[in-house]
């Protein structure tokens, strides 16, 4: 009996230093978890992980920057709440890397708000840029339609403000691919607003004017968003305007002879753009000089880089509110049209038609005095579905009005890549073209959309590599030309409106760029353009951040809705709950009773 109590109080006190160890290891481990503060991502994505882009522009932050994030409240759907939580571990991670400088908050602006109160609320954010949306919720016997604002607004410091929108649509909804595209989204959303914060040494861009380019008001919102990354100049450049010259007439007091003061001019209108970054050059009417030309092409010869927004055709859609029909001309621009040919594409004459295309409002001639929407195949969508370029990755739909098309010419030491691609059900118009409205009635016509069978037409490009210059033999103002630009890059667009938001004229009011005012829809116009800013000026990297991919494992919806077969106990969703929720309980259960048995049958042998 005396060594039965001795294996009981030796049992007993081995039980007590079990446990009494097991304190101490959890203490230490506790404490060097605090000093020495490590995660681990196990996701094959790393979609818990920062690039090193986005690392050092955290490491930037110098004062308090604080996000006030909207996606918030108890209407949320599954696939917000998966959007909303993405959100939360980016910016977590954002925190900690940024050490706690940058700090987040959720907030439901719409809690305990009338419906009046909720509609102001929407006005006030939206005068900021901040979006939403309608999420349409399917039940069991009953939709559902939510009111989420999928947005957050970040301040630093006393005086920047940005608005930093979380969700990227396919064609207005939100379904799980698009969740999917805008959770790989926001690390680059994040890092971009991170950047306009602390960027203290932007590039510089010129938007040439001169040549019929569209007023400023008419770019005020892709000049506003750039102005937020970049230094923008509106500059004026036409040697054949007086106003122009006028500011070189100190010339003239030191040059008498004709040729060296044109070729004293041409150098120091040349000076002044090599000051420059980037030029850009939106919807020119007018055409180049040969002079212009040359300024241009030793521009680019000397790494500067360029973006071309050009209409090939003089199409405007305001001429067919005056009228139901119209023929458009090309432009007369030679100069331009050789310079981008020598560099490696064609702009053709000629207007792109795809059924693929965004709508117009008409009266509907069945029902007079009523606006219907029509399929209006003058303005092509364009989409980028398995598109990998950073510039267009995860990208919306981009819409043209009256695009042309372009033809990428070989050339050796020149990378083309196409960013901007028709569908395949297109036809074409050559210059002059005439477009009638009266064709809407033959959308429905079989015959008539078996015409559309041009193909696959490209309408914008991004060169890179090598330019030969246009001017390569030397005259008397041409006197010793570069012949070419190594590692250079430029970015042509066969469309000039592209580029260019709606102006209402009896208000001044400026529309967003891309936004549809007869149809109300927003495109991604914007985002495109600023897109291919980033990838050609930007150098931290931050567009690189775009190709990363988080892959969508969903179950398979019709096999988990379909109901219990005949013969069956339960049907594949329930097995599926049981699966996650009973087995998981059922094991514990299961290891607690093996446990306690063992426990129990080592401890009472005697």
């Amino acid at each position: 009996m005396v060594k039965v109590k001795k294996h009981k109080r030796s049992i007993k006190q081995q039980s007590i230093l079990e446990l009494f160890l097991l304190i101490v290891v959890i203490g230490v481990v506790n404490v060097l978890a605090i000093q020495y503060y490590k995660k681990f991502d196990l996701t094959k994505e790393k979609r818990f992980t920062l690039s090193e882009t986005s690392k050092n522009l955290a490491k930037k932050v110098n004062d308090r920057m604080y996000f006030k994030v909207y996606l918030e409240g108890d209407n949320l759907s599954s696939r917000f709440k998966r959007l909303r939580t993405a959100t939360m571990d980016i910016l977590s991670e954002f925190r900690d890397v940024s050490g706690n400088k940058i700090d987040f908050e959720f907030v439901n602006v719409f809690k305990d708000k009338t419906d009046k109160e909720k509609a102001e609320i929407i006005k006030q954010l939206n005068a900021k840029g901040v979006m939403y949306y309608n999420d349409l919720e399917m039940g069991a016997d009953q939709q559902k339609r939510n009111l989420i604002l999928p947005s957050a607004e970040v301040t630093y410091g006393s005086n920047k403000e940005y608005v930093v929108n979380l969700l990227n649509t396919e064609m207005g909804r939100a379904e799980e691919n698009a969740i999917n595209k805008s959770i790989e989204g926001l690390e680059y959303e994040f890092a971009n607003a991170i950047r306009k914060c602390v960027n203290k040494t932007p590039k510089k861009i010129a938007f040439l004017y001169g040549h019929g380019e569209p007023d400023e008001i008419h770019t005020d919102e892709l000049l506003a968003s750039l102005s937020e990354n970049y230094s923008i100049d509106r500059v004026f450049f036409n040697l054949g305007n007086e106003n122009y010259l006028k500011q070189f007439v100190y010339l003239t007091e030191e040059t008498q002879d004709y040729d060296t003061l044109g070729k004293r001019i041409v150098l120091k209108s040349l000076e002044m753009l090599k000051q420059y970054d980037g030029i850009v050059i939106i919807k020119p009417t007018e055409p180049l000089q040969k002079d212009e030309a040359y300024i241009l092409d030793q521009y680019i010869m000397n790494g500067g880089k360029t973006i071309w927004m050009v209409d090939p055709i003089q199409a405007e859609h305001d001429s067919l509110r005056r009228q139901t029909k119209a023929f458009f001309p090309d432009y007369d621009n030679e100069n331009l049209r050789t310079m981008l040919f020598n560099y490696g594409v064609r702009l053709n004459s000629n207007l792109l038609m795809d059924l693929q295309c965004n709508n117009i409002v008409l009266n509907d001639p069945s029902r007079p005095g009523q606006m219907v929407p029509f399929p209006w195949v003058y303005y092509p969508l364009f989409a980028f579905k398995g598109n990998e370029h950073p510039i267009v990755k995860n990208l919306e739909v981009v819409w043209g009005r009256y695009s042309g098309t372009l033809k990428p010419i070989s050339r050796k030491n020149l990378k083309v890549t196409n960013l901007l691609l028709s569908s395949d059900r297109t036809k074409l118009q050559d210059a002059p073209a005439y477009v009638d409205l009266g064709i809407v009635a033959n959308n429905y016509d079989r015959k008539y959309l078996q015409s559309f069978k041009s193909g696959l037409q490209v309408a914008g490009v991004l060169l890179e590599g090598e330019f030969k210059s246009n001017f390569k033999r030397p005259d008397k103002i041409y006197e010793f030309p570069v012949k070419e630009s190594v590692n250079n890059s430029m970015i042509v667009i066969a469309d000039g409106d592209l580029g260019m938001n709606y102006v209402k004229r009896s208000t001044g009011e400026v529309y967003p760029l891309g936004f549809d005012r007869e149809t109300g829809r927003q495109f991604a116009n914007k985002k495109f353009l600023l897109n291919c800013f980033d990838y050609m000026f930007d150098e931290s990297g931050l567009i690189d951040i775009r190709t990363k991919e988080i892959a969508l494992r969903l179950l398979d919806k019709p096999r988990i809705s379909a109901p219990k077969a005949e013969g069956e106990t339960f049907s594949e969703k329930t097995k599926w709950q049981l699966l996650n929720t009973a087995v998981p309980v059922l094991l514990v259960l299961i290891f607690g009773l093996l446990n306690m048995w063992y426990r129990k049958r080592k401890y009472t042998r005697k």
